[in-house]
């Protein structure tokens, strides 16, 4: 046999009128309204709302916080894996660092007192 529990929620869902609801979270129905327009939150056909809206208006979506902390994080671990797999160099930078050196390279060996046979080999 079930155990009968005590409580005063009822078994139907809760819907909350905004006046209601602004007292209960402890802030002016005003200020309420203000936060489920934010969230773009649509009353019921009686003008109440789910615990779920209230909720996300008072508190924030907690889902866009999780995203918000998540962004982060992915791009860190982004960033050492591409470190770890040694992908971090900008080839293109690489590239033209080498044809400098190189450049410079041939411009020091003609430039030097070297016979012209040791200038070919270099």
């Amino acid at each position: 046999m079930p155990r009968a529990t005590k409580s005063n929620v009822p078994a139907a869902a809760l819907k909350w009128s905004v006046e209601r609801a602004g007292v209960e979270f402890g802030m002016t129905s005003n200020t309420l309204r203000k936060s489920l327009a934010k969230n773009s939150a649509v009353p019921d056909a009686d003008g109440l709302f789910t615990t779920r809206q209230i909720t996300d208006a008072v508190f924030g979506g907690l889902s866009e916080e999780k995203l918000a902390t998540r962004r982060p994080l992915t791009r860190k671990y982004e960033l050492e894996n591409s470190i770890a797999e040694a992908s971090v160099l900008n080839k293109a930078a690489l590239e033209a660092g080498f044809s400098q050196l190189a450049d410079a390279m041939v411009h020091r060996i003609a430039a030097s007192e070297l016979s012209r046979e040791a200038k070919r080999i270099c």
